[in-house]
């Protein structure tokens, strides 16, 4: 294989990663999680400050 083939190849797997990692963030079945995961810095207003 040639250095443009491989590089070519390493192209293509990082534009699928890529398109991978988009599908899963903007996926509607992890909304909730992700809203979720939002507000964890705001839920521990209700607690005691630690020492």
């Amino acid at each position: 294989m040639s250095a443009g083939t491989l590089r070519g190849l390493g192209t293509l797997m990082v534009l699928l990663a890529f398109a991978g990692l988009f599908l899963w963030v903007f996926s509607p079945r992890r909304k909730v999680h992700f809203d979720e995961a939002a507000q964890l810095p705001f839920n521990d207003d209700d607690q005691e400050p630690r020492p």
